[in-house]
């Protein structure tokens, strides 16, 4: 989203970020009143292209989960592991024990 904003905005937004810091630096967002600040901190960086890749990695923790789940058996009933849904890390036997197979 960076690419598609000006210099001017760019730079505006820039000093609207170090002005928000600064407030939740000095504790102002921790007082009554003051949740507003860090709402308008996420959003400004957000704006400005900061913040973690929301790139989805399903595809690869079910090739994981598939493997994992072929290699190991129930621990307590020695069944076969299924994965509870894509994307998971979770497996669940026939008999309903859950494990946490990758982490």
């Amino acid at each position: 989203m960076v690419a598609n904003l000006s210099e001017e905005t760019k730079k505006h937004l820039q000093n609207q970020l170090i002005k928000l810091g600064d407030m939740i630096g000095d504790g102002l967002a921790d007082e009554p009143g003051g949740k507003w600040i860090r709402k308008d901190y996420a959003k400004v960086a957000k704006a400005l292209g900061y913040g973690p890749d929301r790139t989805a990695k399903n595809a690869a923790i079910n090739q994981a989960m598939m493997k994992r789940c072929n290699d190991v058996t129930c621990g307590k009933c020695g069944g076969l592991l299924v994965q509870t849904r894509s994307g998971s890390k979770r497996a669940v036997c026939q008999q309903g024990h859950k494990w946490q197979l990758l982490k």
